[in-house]
């Protein structure tokens, strides 16, 4: 090199250092990413709001939300593998466990991160169409956050702006006006977001008033849910033909019913999902754990094709040939004696010691081809469908104005499905009646895909529905019984949380 220029290089530098030598420990690394020198560019917008869908991947968020159906009667938690939801399974929960902590510390961190983004966004320098929908994504999956914060733990803290050093911990905010917040969130967010059926793992405007349309059915605010499905209907969404293929094939993903998913990219890339190892027997390509098996009770829970129930006179079912002419959705969400996975009987897959299980396992989300390891399944996992749509429509009109058209139209849809051809359910129903059917859809409809624990504490029948459940096998031996209920109202707020911010207040069941 030049002499002189390695002069020059060495004087800039000196007076470089002498310029700020008074700042110098507070100089900005240029090989690291920080505030101060990141989201600056469209590269760092967009990179700091995929950060925020990183975190639904999470354990405690989405990535193992299926679990959750082991906390109540259509599935049954042999191993939680870590999860901390095992004592939950069976109605034990305290403000110590490990999965209290761990969801409401995992959600409050992809809240700051949504948080950072809303505030940092305005002042990138970018295209403002562009910008406008990362600030919609980002109040999005925040109100998205809220919404799970409510539905475990009630009132929690509503933060909006990212805390600094020394600011003041808030107290709970009532679980109405968190409701409340949610729901203007996500309006706002639906008018910044296309409205455009799928964007590939994207927020859209049908996620957002998807996401609306819960909160004002959690809040019981029924002609507004009404509304607000009828509204989607209009978006172009559609039930998608195969229902059994919509869970286990990468070739169904993004169709015409998905609203919002969690992307996954598969192998190799640390982007996989864990379902297919939690949930495949060890006869899979990753010699799967099942850790959450279907119930006894799931299973006769399903309707014969012509819509009777097994136990109901005339229904035809055959107790020498329990699944002839079942319900579709069985055969598509459950492996059962029988039936046969990836060509392998029932009879010959890999399961230790199976008199200790419940003697079914899970056909949902869970791949059939090879050519992929533990927490490598590209297999994406469906936050919205346009099914549950139709039965928000269907319960919110039935509580607002009783069986009406509109009732039978949504529900009737989502039995008819093409591949499922279930029979519609017979005029002339009361309302109580309908609401009792509505439920079973529900449950038979999302078997399998996390959602149920939840709907049974939003209807506020999770107490009498888990209290003394017996769960038994295939072989009616018993397995568990559900004694001790505090877990089916609320979660408690983590003692460490409460230890930390003396303004937080513990949820009443676990008050010392």
């Amino acid at each position: 090199m030049n002499k002189k220029i390695l002069t020059a290089i060495y004087a800039c530098s000196l007076l470089a250092l002498s310029a700020c030598k008074k700042d110098f420990l507070n100089t900005v690394p240029a090989d690291k990413v920080s505030e101060e020198n990141f989201w600056r560019t469209e590269k760092d917008a967009n990179l700091g709001v995929t950060a925020i869908y990183n975190a639904l991947q999470n354990n405690d968020i989405y990535g193992l939300n299926v679990y959750y159906d082991g906390l109540t009667p259509i599935a049954w938690i042999w191993d939680d593998g870590g999860t901390g939801l095992g004592p939950i399974s069976k109605g034990n929960m305290d403000p110590f466990g490990n999965a209290p902590a761990n969801k409401f510390k995992v959600l409050y961190n992809a809240v700051f991160r949504a948080n950072l983004a809303i505030a940092k966004l305005p002042g990138v320098n970018m295209d403002d169409a562009a910008k406008k929908r990362l600030i919609g994504e980002a109040t999005f999956l925040r109100a998205l956050f809220y919404y799970h914060l409510v539905d475990f733990y009630g009132d929690v803290p509503l933060i909006t702006k990212v805390l600094q050093l020394g600011d003041a911990l808030p107290g709970k905010e009532t679980k109405a006006k968190l409701l409340d917040f949610i729901i203007a969130e996500a309006n706002t967010a639906a008018e910044a977001l296309p409205a455009a059926k799928n964007t590939t793992g994207k927020a859209t405007k049908g996620a957002a008033l998807t996401l609306k349309a819960k909160a004002l059915l959690m809040a019981k605010r029924y002609p507004e849910v009404v509304t607000t499905c009828q509204t989607i209907g209009t978006l172009g969404y559609e039930l998608y033909k195969d229902y059994r293929n919509m869970f286990i094939s990468t070739a169904a993903e993004n169709n015409t019913e998905v609203i919002f998913d969690i992307q996954y990219i598969g192998p190799g890339l640390g982007q996989g999902s864990l379902l297919d190892k939690r949930l495949s027997t060890r006869s899979s390509f990753s010699s799967g754990w099942s850790n959450v098996y279907p119930s006894v009770t799931l299973v006769n829970s399903y309707e014969m094709k012509n819509g009777k129930a097994i136990t109901e006179t005339g229904s035809g079912y055959d107790s020498a040939n329990p699944y002839k002419d079942r319900d579709p959705r069985l055969d598509y969400t459950i492996v059962r004696p029988g039936a046969t996975w990836r060509e392998i009987k029932y009879e010959d897959m890999r399961v230790d010691n199976k008199s200790k299980f419940t003697g079914y396992m899970t056909r949902k989300y869970v791949l059939e081809v090879d050519g992929y390891g533990a927490g490598d399944s590209p297999l994406n996992y469906i936050i919205f469908r346009y099914a549950d749509v139709l039965l928000m429509l269907a319960e919110a009109e039935n509580e607002a104005a009783g069986a009406d058209g509109i009732t039978y139209d949504a529900i009737n849809k989502v039995r008819a499905r093409e591949g499922v051809n279930m029979p519609a359910i017979p005029a002339g129903k009361t309302r109580d009646q309908m609401r009792d059917i509505i439920r079973h859809e529900r449950m038979i409809e999302f078997a399998m895909e996390g959602s149920y624990y939840s709907d049974l504490r939003r209807w506020d029948i999770a107490t009498n529905t888990m209290n003394g459940l017996v769960v038994t096998n295939i072989a009616g031996q018993q397995l568990d019984k559900i004694t001790f209920i505090k877990a089916f109202n609320l979660w408690p707020i983590p003692q460490k949380e409460i230890d930390l911010n003396s303004n937080l207040v513990q949820n009443p069941d676990y008050v010392r």
